[in-house]
């Protein structure tokens, strides 16, 4: 993944409505994704649905995966790397196992530096709205090889700071692609995706 990447966060989207508004995202230079499970059914059916139409065209996750049943959907139903909430020993140890990447949730140093224990490199800080900047400064001392995607709350107003101060991929949701989306929300997204782009393209 390259540095200052932005993966899309795909909730309550419907099935019919998943091919448009991916190929919007992949058009306004997006090509990572991540579809959310709390809606299971509508997560795996648009999972597929990605998978067979866009291939290897895009980066093609699952997010708020809970357990490792649903880590078994979501592989049979294409998506190629895991992400979840929160620190869960038994769902890293279980995707490491089938070999592909994982990025897991963490909130505090130590579950950082368990996840650098079992060898990830990159950690999803959520909700990094809730920890703050001076969380994140302070995180860097101790663990300053781990690569840190922000997660949870990141928008318009804040990217160019969680940047700074560290952060090298930001996963958005609802300010880039908004809950439950269709095809009349296109000419938003690929607004939306323009701006944070531009943003992301900023010197300091």
């Amino acid at each position: 993944m390259k540095k200052d990447t932005l993966i899309a966060i795909i909730r309550g989207v419907n099935s019919g409505d998943i091919v448009d508004i991916t190929k919007c995202l992949l058009d306004s230079g997006i090509s990572w994704m991540e579809v959310s499970l709390s809606d299971e059914e509508k997560g795996l059916e648009c999972i597929k649905k990605v998978s067979e139409s866009f291939g290897n065209q895009i980066h093609l996750g699952v997010g708020t995966i809970t357990t490792t049943r649903q880590v078994d959907a979501s592989i049979v139903a294409g998506a190629n790397y895991i992400i979840t909430p929160g620190w869960d020993q038994e769902i890293v140890k279980y995707v490491l196992s089938k070999e592909i990447p994982i990025f897991p949730g963490v909130f505090s140093p130590g579950e950082i530096g368990q996840a650098s224990r079992l060898g990830i490199g990159t950690v999803k800080l959520f909700p990094v709205v809730n920890l703050g900047i001076d969380y994140i400064k302070n995180i860097r001392g101790p663990f300053p090889d781990m690569k840190l995607m922000a997660v949870g709350g990141v928008n318009k107003k804040n990217i160019k700071e969680l940047k700074q101060v560290g952060c090298s991929y930001f996963a958005i949701g609802s300010d880039l692609v908004p809950r439950g989306a269709t095809k009349t929300d296109l000419e938003k997204i690929k607004e939306n995706a323009l701006v944070f782009n531009q943003l992301l393209s900023e010197e300091f």
